[in-house]
């Protein structure tokens, strides 16, 4: 930007680039709850940092429950960044080697990579991608819940090995992401009870109904 004008960056157009500038500073100044600061006092540390030293056996959550959309898609992004290249040896801790396999859960993954009709390419929707087609070869495995799978990619769902259905309604269960469903199946999937679930995968010849939680009398003593 030459006195307040966009100029072209690389193949950019000037229009663009001062859109983005205007995005920029709204979520940095305007629209931010708070997560950006100019200086980390001694009680924080950046996502690249806590990420970036995961430890085997523990449980890490990230809660963006209570920021802007803009914010929690950028938060998203850079989780999702940080421990691919963690993973895929890009990363810059040269001297620390990440647990064997990280399992990653997000809530509502149709937020950042949803169907074909209605995605929009970006970076964080080819991260998800990456990790969906990639991840598991490099020990990452992605774990999603959402209200409709016929939200999500296809190219995520088509990659998923495990699919676990709860009740759904008939103009769901029509989608394409259902054929592999009998249709008496289909059927019974429509009348699922509470806690009754449908599981589908590639080690057993035909989907299963499971039930959760396990009754109390079957969950067995906890060893301490």
């Amino acid at each position: 930007m030459q006195q307040g004008i966009p100029q072209k960056f690389r193949n950019i157009h000037p229009a663009s680039v001062g859109r983005f500038i205007r995005l920029l500073r709204r979520i940095v100044q305007t629209r931010q709850s708070g997560v950006f600061v100019n200086h980390l006092s001694k009680g924080m540390a950046s996502i690249e940092k806590a990420i970036g030293e995961i430890k085997g056996g523990h449980t890490y959550v990230v809660d963006i429950a209570r920021l802007n959309p803009e914010e929690q898609t950028l938060v998203f992004g850079d989780v999702l960044r940080t421990v691919y290249e963690l993973y895929s040896g890009e990363s810059q801790f040269d001297d620390y080697k990440p647990p064997k396999n990280v399992i990653i859960f997000v809530d509502e993954l149709n937020k950042y990579a949803p169907a074909r009709g209605q995605a929009h390419e970006s970076p964080i929707l080819q991260q998800v991608l990456d990790i969906a087609e990639r991840g598991r070869s490099f020990g990452i495995i992605l774990f999603s819940a959402q209200q409709f799978l016929s939200a999500v990619h296809s190219r995520v769902t088509g990659n998923s090995a495990t699919k676990i259905l709860g009740r759904s309604d008939s103009a769901e269960i029509n989608e394409a992401n259902y054929r592999f469903l009998d249709k008496d199946i289909k059927t019974h999937l429509s009348r699922l009870v509470p806690g009754e679930l449908i599981l589908s995968h590639p080690i057993c010849r035909q989907p299963i109904k499971i039930a959760f939680p396990r009754p109390p009398y079957r969950q067995g003593r906890t060893k301490i």
